[in-house]
């Protein structure tokens, strides 16, 4: 199951039986510890009510690629298969769950000076970098993330071209574990249902302590750490040091969740697996589901 950001994944999965189903969360923010009120990761307890797992795993200041992603979403489902249940796939992150299921790109190793000098730029200069050597690349990256241009542009300095490399055929969860799709929906809002849910979200974040949860974090880890890095966070920091009022962060905290709404949807939508459905008809869909 896919869904744009705000769009109630969280909310419908709770629902299920948990003498049935488990949750494997495909989202490259709601991976970190002491992150969980900007990241609307599901809360201590909404795992017990039905577990989740690839949740609030990852230390604020590690990374993790979609390699490393994947062998742990591997064993996250041979583990929930092992007890007779049904594994119920969330995703906002649509790159990382078409890794699982389908496979990895075969990038080159790559060396420490190339990891080292692409760490050094800033986003503005990977994206003037990737227009010099890989162009193409560029029309298959999100706008503004800054880690697939990172990953691109390593990938192209190690001599590959990053917009050329093919998926190893049979290398997905789909094939090597024997998938069989019981369902495969795209929660599909209306438009302005789905930017006031979104306004909600973005209220509650801040109400709740994102400027706090953004500092705590900072202080522990610093700024730069990769935690911080996730939507809205920039904002947070920004309100917290007194350089923008609760005004603006909650104006520019909703408008980047829109945003990245919209690149979402536009991605899920070319997905031709994913049936589009309202949250509720995909709720009953799946609650009907017999494995």
């Amino acid at each position: 199951m896919t869904a744009p950001t705000g769009a109630g994944k969280t909310a419908l999965v709770r629902e299920l039986d948990p003498s049935r189903f488990e949750i494997i969360s495909f989202d490259s923010r709601q991976i970190y510890k002491e992150l969980s009120i900007g990241t609307a990761a599901p809360s201590p307890e909404d795992c017990e009510k039905i577990p989740h797992h690839l949740v609030s795993f990852l230390s604020p200041a590690e990374s993790i690629d979609a390699a490393k992603f994947v062998t742990k979403a591997e064993e996250a489902l041979d583990d929930i298969l092992s007890r007779g249940k049904i594994p119920v796939l969330t995703a906002g992150t649509g790159f990382y769950l078409n890794a699982f299921l389908y496979g990895m790109f075969p990038v080159p190793k790559i060396t420490e000076d190339i990891k080292l000098k692409v760490e050094s730029l800033s986003m503005e200069e990977r994206i003037r970098e990737l227009q010099k050597v890989d162009p193409k690349a560029l029309q298959k990256i999100f706008p503004n993330d800054n880690y697939r241009y990172g990953r691109a542009l390593e990938v192209n300095w190690m001599g590959t071209l990053w917009s050329e490399l093919k998926v190893e055929e049979g290398s997905g969860a789909l094939i090597s574990k024997k998938l069989n799709i019981l369902g495969a929906f795209f929660l599909d809002l209306d438009r302005k249902e789905l930017y006031e849910r979104i306004d909600s979200r973005a209220k509650k974040m801040i109400e709740s302590g994102m400027a706090e949860e953004a500092k705590r974090v900072s202080d522990k880890y610093g700024e730069d750490c990769p935690g911080l890095q996730s939507l809205g966070y920039n904002f947070a920091l920004e309100n917290i040091k007194g350089t923008s009022n609760l005004e603006t962060f909650f104006g520019n905290l909703s408008q980047s969740h829109r945003n990245y709404a919209k690149r979402q949807i536009t991605w899920f939508r070319k997905q031709k697996i994913l049936e589009q459905v309202h949250p509720s008809e995909a709720y009953k869909k799946i609650k009907n589901i017999n494995g």
